[in-house]
């Protein structure tokens, strides 16, 4: 590590660095992001949920942190938790209003609420958003929601 900073000190430097052009570099991926996405391909939902609950407050990127919550959304619908997953949701949206997956996430929640009409615009928004990648039966109604 001794020899890292001073190269990477140099670096920096020597392309003009600013405070007004910082930017965080990650040397190795967050180990609760690792740890959470191999327990997710497990099958082991709640192990994954905790190292990703966690790795939303550590030092990620933004892009991260908004897949992250987005993985959160998906493993608390599964879990049968939609409160929890429309807060993650929420929150994923936040950060990129264009995320079209924490759309669709969202909307599975809302359904599982019974909150259609919040799930048919969070389908409908996904469809807008993505085209390709959302569709279904509620198509012919997203025309028609106020």
């Amino acid at each position: 590590m001794n020899r890292i900073f001073p190269l990477v000190a140099v670096g920096l430097f020597s392309v003009g660095f600013s405070a007004a052009q910082a930017q965080t570099f990650h040397l190795a991926p967050d180990r609760n992001l690792v740890k959470g996405n191999e327990a997710l391909a497990a099958g082991q939902l709640d192990e994954a949920l905790g190292h990703l609950r966690k790795a939303v407050h550590k030092n990620i990127t933004e892009r991260e942190r908004i897949t992250t919550y987005n993985s959160i959304c998906a493993v608390e619908n599964i879990l049968g938790n939609p409160e929890a997953a429309m807060t993650a949701c929420d929150s994923a949206i936040a950060g990129d209003n264009r995320y079209w997956k924490a759309f669709v996430n969202r909307g599975n929640a809302r359904a599982a609420t019974g909150d259609d009409a919040g799930a048919l615009a969070d389908y409908c928004r996904a469809h807008d958003l993505s085209p390709e990648q959302v569709s279904g039966t509620f198509e012919a109604r997203c025309g028609s929601q106020s």
